[in-house]
Order: C-alpha cells, then structure tokens, then sequence
C-alpha cells in the first residue's frame, strides 16, 4: 500500500499543478478558462503601466510549473521553480493589501515547501558537495515514466500557444492534457483500487472547474466531488495509519515504460 505521505505528495502535486497551469491559461486567454485563482485582467491591468510584457511572463511561468507538477515525471523541478513564483505573488498580495488572498497563498507556499520537504534526501549534495551522495529513487518517482506524461506535456504546450488563436482549441488541448496526466498518474502498478479513484476523482474535478460555465449545476457536481474526495481521504489516510507496513515500499516501474 502506497504510503500517506506518498499518496499526499501526489495529491499536492495536483492540486498545485492545476492552480497555477488554469491561472496561467486564464490570463493568456483573458478570463476565457476555468480556474480557481485569479486575477484573468492582470495583463490589461499592468499594460497601464507598461509592464504588459511582464504579465505574459507570469502567465507562461504559472503554466509551465503547473505542466511540470501535473506530468508527475518532472514534478520536483516544478515544485522548485514555483518557490520563487509563490514567494513574489505573496509579497505583492500582502504589499496591495488584498484581504485574504495573502492567507491563500501563503497556504499555496506552505503545500509547496511541504512537497519539497517530502523530497528533502535529493538536496542533501547542496549541504556536503564534497562528500558523494546515494540518493534513493522514492517510490513515487516511477510515476510519470512513460509516453502520457509526455503526452500531456505536449498538450499543455498546444494549450499555450493556441491561447490567443482560439478559445475552443485551447480548452480542447487543456482536456486531453488533463486525460494524458490523468492515465500516467494513475496507472503505477503498485496503486491500489481506493488510490486511483482518489488520484482520478482530482481531474474530474478541474475539468469540471474548466469547463464550469457549460452547465449551471457544475458547482453541485464540483462540490460533490470535492466532498467525496475528502472523505474517501479520511477513511484511506485512517486505513493506512492504522494497518503497520511488512515492507518498505519499493519503487515500480508501470508497464509500457518510455
């Protein structure tokens, strides 16, 4: 059974891949895509000042890290680039004196220091680079290893650039990037039934933040599922804590490996 810190890494993973690659795309296209951060007019706002430029930088970085943490294969590059990203989003929120943002990104900065303090063992040559270092693979880390997550890496690229061609082949590419990371993640060999729906359960629920608008009951269906969720976690994370592991887990390499 895949361990509560592995199965929460995975999750963080998700859950800041999509925050910042849906913001990303949300102000690349203008507020036409689904996301659950803002703002979509900083561009229009920061052209003012001639910082327009600027903007789109932003933007690409978010998706680009969220790409990153969304392939699962290149997750820890992702969650270190975004340090620096969430450090400056926290300090301008705080500077503006937006009320309560600052709180939400300072929870956005803690989940990412969180998920490289689960990954601490690979940063030990930065303390002692004259002594040589065996770092051990987690189990985790043969997640991502195959064609999708570089499938849905593609896709997250067409994504990007389609933002200012066409609103609907954007959301289009943004879906089978969402399907591609959805079937790499989810497909390790070494995931158990209740793992993968709770791993599966997160993508149902940004395409449903994504594509919103389609429906005026998809905020019901959204907080259905965000409730589900939460509670399959609970009975999974007590499951676990209780059951004493007879072995360590060892890291697999799913099938069709590429």
């Amino acid at each position: 059974m895949l361990s509560n810190t592995n199965l929460l890494k995975i999750l963080i993973r998700l859950f800041l891949g999509y925050i910042f690659f849906s913001a990303g795309i949300c102000k690349l296209t203008h507020g036409h895509f689904g996301q659950l951060i803002g703002p979509p007019w900083l561009e229009e706002r920061l052209a003012q000042y001639g910082l327009g430029l600027f903007a789109q930088v932003v933007a690409v970085s978010q998706v680009v890290c969220g790409a990153l943490l969304l392939s699962q294969r290149f997750s820890l590059l992702g969650a270190i680039m975004l340090v620096p990203m969430n450090v400056a989003i926290l300090a301008v929120t705080v500077s503006m004196q937006w009320q309560g943002t600052p709180y939400v990104n300072a929870l956005f900065l803690a989940l990412n220091l969180l998920l490289l303090g689960t990954e601490r063992h690979k940063f030990r040559f930065l303390l002692h680079p004259d002594q040589p270092q065996n770092i051990t693979p987690s189990v985790t880390d043969a997640i991502g290893q195959d064609k999708y997550s570089w499938l849905g890496i593609l896709f997250c690229a067409s994504t990007m650039l389609l933002a200012s061609v066409n609103y609907t082949l954007t959301n289009i590419a943004a879906l089978l990037a969402f399907t591609c990371f959805a079937v790499t993640a989810s497909r390790a060999s070494f995931l158990k039934p209740l793992d993968r729906v709770l791993i599966l359960l997160p993508f149902l629920a940004m395409v449903g933040v994504t594509y919103g608008d389609l429906h005026p009951q998809m905020p019901v269906v959204i907080a259905a599922l965000v409730a589900f969720e939460a509670l399959l976690l609970c009975c999974r994370l007590y499951q676990a804590a209780r059951k004493r592991p007879l072995t360590e887990e060892k890291p697999a390499m799913p099938a069709g490996v590429a």
